[in-house]
C-alpha cells in the first residue's frame, strides 16, 4: 500500500494507525539497504513490534476499529492525543510524504502539526537536529511508542478515562507532543529559509552604527527628499530613493542611521542590507534581496508563510532569482508598508552585466513593487550602471545628492572627536585649530580625516600638525581604482573621449556647460565642429550615457546657477578634490604630444597645454563667430570658456610646438578670427564690468599678450616690434606689461628701451598702473630704473614733485591702498616718498587709512601708522565717515581694536552723515568680538546717540537678532538700563517693541531680564505693543515669553485700528497663540470690534481658521451671531466665501442664527448662491436655511442672482445651474 496515496483518504485512528504500520515496514526496508548498524536496527524493530502489539492490543486490526476496542479510545481527548502520536509518526519516520489529519472535526489540542501540509515532489525529511540521523529517529521513534503505552496501558481495561485530563501524567505526554511539534516547526522554518538561498550575514550595519558621532547623519530626516520618500503624495503607491554622493563621503554610516531611525519611528518592517568589498555578497547583488525575505520573514508571520507556501511548492533546492523576485511580490502585499534598504551597491563586482549584477537586481526589485506602497531606499555611489538601471523607473525614483554643505556639520563634529582622541594632550585653542582645518581641508569626505588621523600624534609640534593636515593621507589615492579599471577597459574611442571629458572637467577654471564639453571633446578629438559629429538632442538621455555613462562618477553634472534650467546648460564637476589629485597622477597625455617634449614636464603643465591647444584651435575657427540662432544645438556653447581662459591655460602649460604653431597663426592682426576675439572680449567687459579694460576693437596680439603675462608668447611676438608705440588708450606697451604683474615681461621692456616717463590718456604712469596691481617687484625695477628724472625725484626726494596724480587726485600711495596684502609695497613707497604721502587726503577727499581700513589689512594700517598717519583717524571722508566707523561696519575686527590702540576712541561719539556711530555700525554685523572692543571708556555717549532714525545701537542689535550684544550693552555701567530700555525711535519703537515685532525671541528674554517689562505697555506710531504685534505676527515663543513676564496687563491695549491681540492671532490663523492668549484671559475681548465691527470670530471666519473658530467657541458667553458694521454674521462670511467646514462648525452652535440677513436683508443662503459654493447650498439647505423669495436688490433669489455680483466676479452658468435647480427644488417642498 503506497502511503501517499492513504494520506488524503484514510480516516479515523485505525486507518491512519495502518498507514504508519505500512511506512515503518517499508521504512525498515529502506534503512536495510543502507547496511545501518544492527543495534539500532534491533532497536528499531523492537520499537515497532511494540507499536504493532500495542494497536493489536487496544482493538486496531486490519486498518478497522474492532467492536471489543479498548474503551480508552472512546475518549475524546484522549483519541487526540493518539492521533497527534501517529501524525509526528509518520512525519518523523516516514519517508515520504506528510499524512493529512485523518478526522475531520475541530482539533481541541493547541497542536497545529496536522495544518503543516507539503505537496513538494521531492522526499522530505522531518527531523530534529541532525536531520538525517538515523539514530534520532530510531529514539524519537521509541519515545512515541512508549507515550501511547502510557495513554492507554494494553492490560489495564477498567481505568476510567473520563478524567483524563486531570491527569498530571498526562500533561506530561502533551507537553512531549508539543515539544516535538515545535521542534519540526523549527525544522522546517529552517529548511524554508535555507531554501532561499545563502545570504551570509555580516557586521556592517552594527559597526557602522558603532561608529557614527553623536548629532550626525541628523540632517537627512530634515530634507524635502527624504520625506517626500518617507510620506508620499499618494500612501498607495511605491517610492524608490536613491541617496548617492561621492565616495568617503560618510554614505554607510548614513545608511545605517536611517535604518536605525526607521525601525525604531514606523510600524512596519524595515530590512536591510549592507555590501562590503570584502565579503561574498558583493558576487550577487541578490544576496541583498535574500537577506531582506530572511528578515521580513522574522518580523511578519504572514511574510514566513508566502516564503513556506513557495517552498513547499518548487522543486528545487535553491530558490531562483525569478522566483525571489515573484516571492517579494507577494510578501510585500502580504505585508504592507515593508521599506527595504541596501548600501554599498557600488561595492558588487558586477554593475552592469549578468544574472547576478546590480543593474538585474534594481530593474527586478524596483518592478516588483509596482503596484505596492513599498519603499526602497539604495545607498551608493553615483555610478553610471545603478543610474541607468534606475532611470527606466523615473516616475517614481527621488535622488538625493550628497554635497559638501550637507556633511559639512557632521565632518566638523568627525573631525573633533577624532582630534579630541589623538591629541588629547594639547590645548584646547589648538585641538580646536586643527580640528577647523581638517574640516575645510577634507571637504566633506569623512574618510580623508579617518585616514589623516593615523598621522596625528600628541608628540608632534603645533607647526608639523599644521603641516600633517595641508598634505593628503596615503593610501587616498587608491580610492578610485575601480572606476579608472572601468575607464581603462572601454573601447578605444569611448576611452579617449573620456579622458577628454575628464580633462575638461579636472583642469578647467570654471565649470563647463554640457553643451561647452560636447564641442571641447569634438575639438579635442578632431580638431574641427563637422556637423556630423554634433548630437542630434543633448537631452537628459544623452547626459546620462555620454557623459555619466562615461565618466560617472568622477565627475558628477549639476544644474546652472543662472542659466535656463535644461541638460545642454547643466555644468561638469568633479565631485571631491582627491578626484582631481587622483587624475592628475593618472590622467595619460593626449596622442599628439611628442615624448620627447614632456619628458620634464609636470602632469598638471601637460593638461593645461592640451586644454590651450584646444582653446585655439577653436577660436581660430570661423563657424564659432557666427551668429547665435538660439538653438540649443547651435555652436558657441564653449566661446565665453575659451575666451576668457585660454591665455591662463597657456602660462600654466608649457610651449609645445604644435601650441606655439597655432596660437601664432591665431595671434595675427589681420586675422578675422582674433578682430571677432577681440570684438567678443570688448563686448563683454562693456556689459559685465564697471572698470576699464585694455580690450577694446584696436588692441594689438602684442598688447593682449603682454597685458595677460604670458611671457613666451611675447617673446616670440617681439622680434623688431616698437616697444614705445601707442596703443588702446594711448599706452604704450610697458603699461600691459605692469598690469600683468610680470616683472619678467617689465625688465624685457626696459632692456630693449622702454620709455617709463610716458602717461597715458587719465594722467597716469606706469608707476601708478603697478602700483594700483599691488605689483612690489615692478615697482622696484621701475624705480631702480631711474630713467625718468621726475619719478626718481618724487620717489627719492622729499616734497619733490608731489603734484604727480591722475585725474581723480590719486597718487601712487593712493592705488596701492585699494587692495590688501601689499603692506610691502606700501613701505617701499613710503620709504621712497615725501612724509606726507601717508596722510594725502586728494584723491576723492580719501586718505590712504581710509581705503585700507576698507580693505581690512592689518599691516598695512600698521606701515601707514608708522610714517605718521594717525591724524588721518579724526578727519572724515567726504560722506562724512571716518575709519573706525567705516572697519566696524565691514567688521574688520583687529583692524578696529589697532584703530583703538592709535586713539580712535575719541571718534565713538562722532556720528557719520546717517548718524550712525561706530558702536551703531558694529551692533548690526555678527561679531561679538568687535562690541566687546567698543564697549570701553568714552563710550557713554555714543550708547544714548540715536541715528537718523532714531535708533540707539541697543535698537540696532534687536533688529540684528544679536541676544549677546543686548547683554553686553545693558551690562556697561553708564548709562542707566532704564534710560536704554525706553528710548523710543521715530516710530515710536522701543527695543523690546522692535524684537518682538520681528520675532527674535532670545533678543526678548534678555531684555526682559534687564527691565524691559516696564515698556510692555508702550506702544508704537500704530498703537500697537509688543505682546499685539507679536500675536499679529505669529511670533508663538514671543508671546508666550511676553505674557510670563505680564503681558497679560496689555491684552486689553488695541492698535490704531481697534485690533486686540487676540484679534491679531485669530486673523492669521495661530491656533496655539490663541490658546496661549485665552489661558491668560484675553477671552475677555472676544466681543470687542475693531474700526469695521469684526470680533475674533470675524477675523476666524474670513481666514477659514477652523481651529481657531473651535477655540474661540469654547469661551463662555461667546455671541455667534454678532455682527460686523454691515451686518456680516461669521456665518454669512464662511458662506460667502465657501468655506464648508467652516460652516459646518459654526452650525454645530445651537444659538447660531440660520438666516441672519446683512444690511441688505441678505442670508448666508443667499451668499453662498450668488457666489457659486454648491456644496455649503447644499448643506445650509440641509439643515434648514430659509430659501428668500424676495431680496431688497431685485427678484428673488432665483430670479437673477448674477444682478447681484459686478461683472467682473459673475459666477458661470454652469456653477449656477445646479445650485438654481436645488434651491428650485427646496422652495417647491
Amino acid at each position: 500500500m503506497e502511503v501517499t496515496g492513504l494520506a488524503v483518504g484514510v480516516v479515523g485512528l485505525a486507518g491512519l494507525f495502518s498507514v504508519c504500520l505500512d511506512s515503518l515496514s517499508r521504512f525498515q526496508t529502506y534503512r536495510e539497504s543502507n547496511a545501518e548498524t544492527h543495534v539500532l536496527d534491533t532497536r528499531f524493530r523492537a520499537a515497532r513490534a511494540r507499536f504493532e502489539q500495542w494497536g493489536i492490543s487496544v482493538g486496531i486490526s486490519n486498518g478497522r476499529l474492532q467492536p471489543d476496542h479498548h474503551r480508552g479510545l472512546d475518549n475524546t481527548e484522549t483519541a487526540n492525543l493518539i492521533e497527534n502520536i501517529l501524525q509526528i509518526i509518520s512525519k518523523t519516520i516516514c519517508d515520504e510524504s506528510i499524512l493529512q489529519r485523518s478526522r475531520t472535526g475541530p482539533r481541541s489540542q493547541s497542536g497545529q502539526l496536522g495544518s503543516l501540509s507539503q505537496s513538494r515532489g521531492k522526499r522530505l525529511k522531518w527531523a530534529l537536529g541532525g536531520k538525517e540521523s538515523r539514530n534520532e529517529q530510531v529514539n524519537i521513534f521509541e519515545k512515541l511508542v512508549q507515550q501511547l503505552y502510557n495513554l492507554i496501558p494494553p492490560e489495564d481495561t477498567s481505568h476510567n478515562y473520563e478524567g483524563l485530563e486531570s491527569t498530571a501524567w498526562v500533561e506530561d505526554i502533551r507537553q512531549v507532543l508539543n515539544n516535538i511539534e515545535e521542534g519540526i516547526k523549527s525544522e522546517m522554518h529552517r529548511d524554508a529559509l535555507s531554501w532561499l538561498g545563502n545570504s551570509a550575514p555580516n557586521d556592517k550595519y552594527e559597526d557602522s552604527l558603532a561608529k557614527r558621532v553623536n548629532t550626525t547623519c541628523e540632517w537627512i530626516f530634515e530634507r524635502p527628499t527624504f520625506k517626500s520618500w518617507l510620506s508620499p503624495a499618494d500612501p498607495t503607491e511605491p517610492s524608490v530613493l536613491w541617496i548617492n554622493g561621492p565616495a568617503g563621503f560618510g554614505k554607510t554610516i548614513l545608511c545605517a542611521h536611517i535604518v536605525d531611525h526607521l525601525s525604531q519611528s514606523l510600524d512596519t518592517p524595515v530590512a536591510h542590507f549592507f555590501f562590503t568589498s570584502d565579503h561574498e555578497s558583493r558576487e550577487d547583488a541578490f544576496s541583498a534581496l535574500r537577506s531582506w525575505q530572511r528578515q521580513l520573514a522574522i518580523k511578519a508571520n504572514d511574510a514566513f508563510e508566502c516564503i513556506r507556501r513557495a517552498w513547499e511548492n518548487d522543486s528545487s533546492e535553491k530558490a531562483s532569482r525569478r522566483t525571489l523576485v515573484d516571492l517579494l511580490k507577494q510578501m510585500i502585499r502580504a505585508v504592507p508598508g515593508c521599506v527595504f534598504v541596501a548600501d554599498g551597491l557600488d561595492e558588487c563586482s558586477q554593475l552592469g552585466n549578468g544574472d547576478a549584477s546590480v543593474a538585474r537586481f534594481l530593474r527586478d526589485i524596483v518592478g516588483a513593487i509596482s503596484g505596492t506602497d513599498a519603499r526602497l531606499l539604495f545607498v551608493s555611489r553615483g555610478e553610471p550602471e545603478i543610474r541607468e538601471a534606475l532611470g527606466y523607473h523615473e516616475k517614481i525614483l527621488l535622488e538625493y545628492r550628497i554635497g559638501t554643505s550637507d556633511v559639512q556639520a557632521d565632518t566638523a563634529a568627525y573631525s573633533q572627536s577624532v582630534v579630541d582622541r589623538k591629541l588629547g594632550g594639547k590645548s584646547q585653542d589648538l585641538r580646536l585649530a586643527i580640528s577647523e582645518a581638517m574640516t575645510d581641508r577634507c571637504q566633506g569626505q569623512f574618510l580623508w580625516i579617518k585616514m589623516q588621523e593615523q598621522s596625528l600624534r600628541n608628540t608632534m609640534s603645533k607647526k608639523r600638525l599644521h603641516e600633517v593636515v595641508e598634505n593628503t593621507p596615503s593610501g587616498l589615492d587608491h580610492l578610485y581604482d575601480q572606476n579608472w579599471s572601468r575607464v581603462m577597459n572601454m573601447s578605444d574611442q569611448d576611452r579617449d573621449r573620456t579622458f577628454a571629458l575628464l580633462r575638461w572637467t579636472a583642469f578647467t577654471f570654471m565649470p563647463l556647460t554640457i553643451r561647452g564639453a560636447v564641442e571641447a571633446v569634438l575639438v579635442d578629438q578632431c580638431g574641427e565642429l563637422d556637423p556630423d559629429d554634433y548630437p542630434e538632442n543633448i537631452n537628459d538621455e544623452y547626459v546620462t550615457c555620454e557623459i555619466l555613462g562615461l565618466c560617472g562618477p568622477l565627475v558628477e553634472v549639476r544644474d546652472h546657477k543662472y542659466l535656463p534650467s535644461s541638460p545642454g546648460c547643466q555644468t561638469l564637476h568633479i565631485p571631491h578634490f582627491s578626484v582631481r589629485q587622483y587624475l592628475v597622477k593618472h590622467l595619460p597625455s593626449p596622442l599628439w604630444m611628442q615624448p620627447k617634449d614632456i619628458i620634464d614636464m609636470g602632469r598638471e603643465m601637460i593638461h593645461h597645454t592640451a586644454i590651450a591647444r584646444t582653446c585655439v584651435q577653436y577660436l581660430s575657427l570661423p563657424q564659432v563667430w557666427e551668429e547665435d540662432d538660439g538653438s540649443e544645438l547651435s555652436l558657441g556653447g564653449l566661446l565665453p570658456y575659451t575666451v576668457r581662459c585660454w591665455i591662463s591655460h597657456a602660462k600654466l602649460g608649457f610651449m609645445d610646438p604644435s601650441f606655439r604653431d597655432f596660437s601664432k597663426a591665431f595671434l595675427k592682426s589681420t586675422n578675422i578670427c582674433f578682430k571677432s576675439f577681440v570684438n567678443f572680449y570688448a563686448e563683454y567687459w562693456e556689459s559685465g564690468s564697471t572698470e576699464y579694460s585694455i580690450f577694446q576693437p584696436q588692441l594689438e596680439p602684442l598688447e593682449l599678450v603682454l597685458s595677460s603675462g604670458w611671457i613666451d608668447m611675447a617673446d616670440h611676438l617681439m622680434d623688431d616690434r616698437d616697444v614705445n608705440e601707442i596703443g588702446v588708450f594711448k599706452r604704450s606697451l610697458i603699461f600691459s606689461a605692469c598690469a600683468s604683474g610680470s616683472a619678467v615681461s617689465v625688465n624685457m621692456l626696459i632692456r630693449r628701451g622702454a620709455d617709463l616717463s610716458k602717461t597715458d590718456d587719465l594722467g597716469s604712469t606706469c608707476l601708478h598702473e603697478a602700483a594700483y596691481y599691488g605689483s612690489e617687484d615692478i615697482v622696484r625695477i621701475l624705480v631702480e630704473s631711474n630713467v625718468d628724472h621726475r619719478l626718481a625725484m618724487y620717489l627719492l626726494e622729499q616734497g619733490a614733485d608731489v603734484g604727480i596724480r591722475d585725474t581723480e587726485g590719486g597718487n601712487v600711495v593712493h592705488h596701492a591702498c585699494l587692495h590688501a596684502g601689499r603692506a610691502e609695497l606700501l613701505r617701499f613707497i613710503l620709504q621712497n616718498g615725501p612724509d606726507s604721502l601717508a596722510t594725502d587726503h586728494s584723491h576723492k577727499d580719501v586718505s590712504p587709512l581710509m581705503l585700507v581700513a576698507r580693505n581690512g589689512d592689518i599691516d598695512m594700517s600698521k606701515v601707514l601708522f608708522e610714517f605718521g598717519a594717525v591724524s588721518s583717524l579724526f578727519r572724515p571722508d567726504f560722506d562724512g565717515e571716518l575709519p573706525l566707523q567705516l572697519a566696524a561696519s565691514l567688521g574688520h575686527i583687529e583692524l578696529v581694536e589697532i584703530f583703538l590702540e592709535h586713539g580712535a576712541g575719541r571718534t565713538l561719539s562722532m556720528p557719520d552723515t546717517d548718524g550712525n556711530t561706530a558702536l551703531h555700525l558694529a551692533c548690526a554685523l555678527p561679531r561679538r568680538d568687535e562690541i566687546i572692543n567698543l564697549l570701553r571708556p568714552c563710550v557713554e555717549e555714543s550708547i544714548l546717540i540715536q541715528n537718523e532714525e532714531g535708533d540707539t545701537p541697543l535698537h540696532v542689535a534687536c533688529r540684528a537678532d544679536h541676544a549677546s550684544y543686548i547683554k553686553l550693552i545693558l551690562q556697561y555701567p553708564e548709562p542707566g538700563q532704564r534710560r536704554l530700555l525706553e528710548l523710543r525711535n521715530k516710530k515710536l519703537e522701543t527695543p523690546l517693541y522692535l524684537a518682538s515685532s520681528l520675532g527674535h525671541v532670545a533678543v526678548v528674554r534678555e531684555l526682559l531680564k534687564y527691565g524691559a517689562q516696564t515698556t510692555l505697555p508702550v506702544s508704537d506710531e500704530a498703537r500697537r505693543t509688543p505682546l499685539c504685534i507679536a500675536a499679529f505676527n505669529g511670533y508663538r515663543d514671543v508671546v508666550t515669553t511676553l505674557l510670563e513676564y505680564g503681558a497679560e496687563k496689555t491684552l486689553g491695549i488695541f492698535d490704531i485700528g481697534d485690533h486686540s491681540p487676540l484679534w491679531g492671532a485669530s486673523v492669521i490663523g495661530s491656533s496655539e497663540i490663541v490658546k496661549e492668549l485665552l489661558s491668560h484671559g484675553a477671552g475677555r475681548t472676544i466681543a470687542f470690534s475693531n474700526y469695521r465691527g469684526e470680533t475674533p470670530l470675524h477675523a476666524a471666519a474670513t481666514t477659514n481658521s477652523v481651529e481657531v473658530m473651535k477655540l474661540l467657541l469654547e469661551v463662555p458667553g461667546v455671541c455667534v451671531n454678532q455682527k460686523a458694521t454691515h451686518g456680516f454674521s461669521p456665518l454669512f462670511i464662511a458662506s460667502r466665501n465657501g468655506y464648508l467646514s467652516m460652516v459646518e462648525l459654526l452650525l454645530s452652535v445651537h444659538s447660531v442664527d440660520l438666516d441672519s440677513e446683512n444690511w441688505l436683508e441678505l442670508g448666508p443662503l443667499f451668499a453662498a448662491v450668488a457666489n457659486g459654493h454648491l456644496e455649503v447650498t447644499k448643506f445650509l439647505l440641509s439643515k434648514g436655511c430659509r430659501v428668500q423669495h424676495q431680496v431688497t436688490i431685485g427678484g428673488d433669489l432665483l430670479w437673477n442672482p448674477w444682478a447681484v455680483l459686478p461683472v467682473a466676479h459673475a459666477v458661470p452658468c454652469l456653477v449656477l445651474l445646479p445650485i438654481l435647480s436645488l434651491c428650485l427644488a427646496t422652495q417647491r417642498l
